[in-house]
């Protein structure tokens, strides 16, 4: 049984893709006419010789022998015909391919082949969460889940029709086939794939989308040079991406050793070695690098043992969420989150148990706070409340009846900071019988509530009304913290008025 790696390449771009295959050591040295398609045959039948790195280090072990070097064959098959144009990746073609193809492929194909209830694995990236790219394996017979944030990078799961598909397929840039077909069988395959292309998709996978717009692209690129600038406690939104997607093959980028370069200058180099925010930013200021103007001008040399060396532009190795938008970066092209990937958090938000209160009237959390006390809550509010004897808790507000309350009042982006506080109360309980001594008194907890207090003119009847995606990721995340620790999550929606009657917030029947 073959495996069929497929890449669909972008349109217009098959030409320049047989220069780019030329020039990195590929022939074309066959070619057949099947089904009114072209199969072209590319292959490194001269491969280099490249650097063994560790034979250098072990050198003196070698007993005066020549060192060895590694000659590493790779090949390309091109299919296609006036209209479209697919390649077959063979070995480390995958590098050259992923510049020229249509991105979205794999994943648009995944959403209409594959089983969701039999997933074998995936790798997703976070937005705005304490994880940022996992890669998850399941058992036989799990179905796909989401959690807040995540996006949708790889799918390998059982497909619908194994006679068609073959019975299992990976899904990434490119999409690939365990299956037995030879390659003359490749047209019908491809027609194929056209025309599912073609179908309604089955289900609806969080992803990202490519941004077209080349002026908004800049507009990020403006963003992304503000970010790496670091904060006044060095800290900065910018990473070194440590896992990337290459067609449906992961890379790891401690597998390399890379150098900084300015293009045009190759006598910019900086030593080979690990490739950091901190190199980098260093790099930008030796070289007084204004970013906003010259960020394309950034280059990385790829040093590497398994083939030729390479140069990218460095924005392909950074890992960047726009927090206004939801925009990212990944291998170097701007993103944004899809629908499916907005509709799933409203959903997901909209589960979260929730009761509707009377209005308000403080403007302040401390002085609700002081009043709630006489309506047989616990105003825990600048007290300093102890778990386990050890761990100091600031930022309870209020309890009662055995459940945690956490106030605010205002917009939703002061609401995050609360929702982060109550997680991190959430897991210091959990790993600590559950217990907190408020007033030298211990407390049992059976529910986390956060009472969130919107101050705004239209009335909230869900917490979906609330346009923030940050704001849905975070109460998503900080539900799924609470049941899996084992406590009740609820949620109390009240409103502040200007002149209310000052009396105790009511549940509303």
């Amino acid at each position: 049984m073959a495996k069929f790696n497929l890449y669909k390449i972008a349109a217009g771009q098959k030409d320049t893709l047989v220069i780019k295959l030329k020039s990195v050591g590929l022939t074309n040295t066959g070619s057949k006419t099947i089904d009114g398609f072209t199969l072209d045959f590319y292959f490194s039948n001269k491969p280099d010789e490249i650097d063994i790195w560790w034979a250098h280090v072990y050198k003196d072990f070698f007993g005066g022998i020549e060192l060895p070097k590694n000659q590493i064959y790779f090949s390309t098959l091109l299919v296609y015909n006036p209209s479209i144009t697919y390649a077959i990746s063979l070995g480390k073609s995958h590098f050259y391919l992923k510049t020229f193809c249509d991105l979205d492929f794999g994943l648009n194909l995944a959403e209409r082949i594959i089983d969701e209830s039999n997933l074998k694995i995936k790798n997703s990236k976070f937005y705005k969460s304490r994880k940022n790219k996992i890669i998850t394996t399941y058992q036989d017979g799990s179905g796909i889940d989401f959690d807040s944030g995540e996006s949708m990078h790889y799918i390998k799961a059982k497909t619908v029709d194994a006679t068609v598909w073959g019975k299992t397929a990976s899904f990434g840039h490119s999409a690939q086939f365990s299956i037995e077909m030879t390659p003359d069988e490749l047209p019908g395959f491809v027609n194929n794939i056209e025309e599912t292309l073609n179908q309604p998709t089955k289900i609806k996978l969080p992803k990202v989308v490519m941004v077209q717009d080349p002026q908004k692209a800049q507009g990020l690129d403006g963003i992304l040079a503000n970010a790496l600038i670091p904060a006044g406690d060095g800290t900065s939104g910018v990473n070194v991406d440590d896992i990337s997607l290459s067609g449906i093959d992961f890379i790891f980028s401690d597998h390399y050793q890379y150098s900084i370069y300015i293009r045009g200058a190759r006598d910019s180099h900086t030593q080979k070695g690990e490739l950091t925010i901190e190199k980098l930013r260093e790099f930008i200021v030796d070289n007084s690098i204004n970013l906003k103007e010259q960020i394309d001008f950034i280059k990385v040399k790829v040093h590497n043992e398994l083939g030729r060396n390479f140069s990218k532009p460095i924005k392909e190795f950074l890992d960047f969420v726009d927090e206004k938008d939801r925009f990212c970066l990944i291998d170097g092209k701007w993103y944004q989150f899809n629908q499916s990937y907005i509709d799933f958090l409203r959903s997901e938000v909209d589960k979260i148990e929730t009761v509707k209160m009377e209005t308000v009237s403080e403007t302040e959390e401390v002085d609700f706070n002081k009043r709630m006390a006489n309506d047989g809550y616990i105003n825990c509010d600048r007290v300093i409340d102890t778990i386990d004897k050890k761990y100091k808790v600031e930022h309870l507000d209020l309890y009662k009846d055995g459940a945690l309350i956490f106030v605010k009042i205002g917009s939703p982006k002061k609401m995050n900071y609360n929702i982060d506080q109550a997680i991190n109360v959430v897991k210091l309980l959990q790993n600590n019988q559950s217990r907190i001594k408020i007033n030298d008194e211990a407390k049992k907890v059976n529910t986390i509530c956060l009472w969130l207090i919107f101050d705004r003119r239209t009335p909230i009847e869900k917490l979906s009304d609330s346009r923030s995606l940050i704001f849905h990721m975070k109460l998503v995340d900080w539900k799924k913290t609470v049941l899996n620790a084992g406590y009740k999550p609820i949620v109390y929606i009240s409103q502040r008025r200007e002149n209310p009657e000052k009396t105790s917030p009511r549940k509303i029947n």
